[in-house]
């Protein structure tokens, strides 16, 4: 893997997560496959991802030294994150648990992870990350779950190709932070998840909801939540951020327990 990342754009695509499993085998570890166009564009539990033409970030980033899909999404969602706070540093956007980008109410970003195994019997993970950049208001409203996009929140057109240079170099830096040291980028990423220490809905496999108090995320990034007084790991299913979870205060913020402890690469 090199420090300087390989970018693999395609005009159009089922999906870069699709095309990267494919061609897994011929694919250089690092390689991040970016489509301008996804036909069958794929998030969490099979839900779609809508993402018009040039408008969105939409890459897959081939990781040939991990095999934990989890650990894989622990370095993709900071890449995301940095590019965002990057391009739009007034805004406070969040980790959400497992693998989202949100921006108080509303989901910016998302990453599917997945293991895969090549014919020469490699194995590693290829991780999905697609970011809204362009949408418009009437595109956001059409998304049937809270989005938003960065054109959205600060009213500006931003130079798609641009982010993706940038994008880029963000996720192989901290590819590299986790070769050399997977609790570092843990700690980080722990860091920056908004849940831990509030209340938030919870909705497992069989779309059940139960509103708890997170108390923490485990090594293994279960979370250990309290419920009626029992504290148990919940580790198949989605988080909700809800009005009362943005209004219940704890102790410091994602940002200010992240204050200070930003990696530095020390490949120089």
């Amino acid at each position: 893997m090199h420090s300087e990342p390989h970018i693999l754009e395609l005009e159009s695509v089922d999906s870069t997560n699709i095309y990267a499993k494919k061609h897994f085998d011929a694919l250089p570890d690092g390689t991040l496959v970016a489509a301008w166009e996804q036909t069958a564009g794929r998030g969490r539990l099979g839900r779609k991802w809508v993402s018009p033409p040039g408008r969105n970030l939409s890459v897959s980033l081939v990781m040939k030294n991990v095999e934990n899909p989890f650990y894989a999404t622990v370095v993709t969602s900071l890449g995301a994150l940095e590019l965002l706070e990057k391009n739009a540093p007034e805004l406070e956007f969040f980790l959400k648990w497992p693998n989202d980008i949100y921006h108080g109410e509303r989901k910016i970003s998302g990453v599917l992870c997945e293991f895969t195994q090549g014919k020469g019997g490699v194995k590693g993970v290829i991780a999905g990350v697609g970011i809204n950049i362009n949408l418009e208001h009437g595109e956001i409203d059409a998304i049937d779950r809270p989005a938003t996009s960065l054109k959205v929140l600060t009213g500006l057109h931003y130079d798609v190709k641009k982010l993706l240079r940038e994008l880029a170099d963000s996720l192989i830096r901290y590819y590299i932070i986790y070769s050399r040291s997977p609790e570092t980028v843990f700690a980080e990423w722990k860091r920056r998840n908004f849940v831990i220490g509030r209340r938030v809905e919870i909705e497992d496999a069989s779309g059940s909801v139960t509103r708890v108090l997170v108390r923490d995320i485990a090594d293994n990034g279960e979370l250990v939540a309290e419920r009626n007084g029992t504290t148990f790991r919940f580790s198949c299913g989605d988080v909700r951020i809800t009005r009362e979870s943005l209004d219940f205060q704890r102790l410091g913020g994602p940002r200010a327990a992240a204050s200070g402890n930003r990696m530095e690469n020390d490949e120089n």
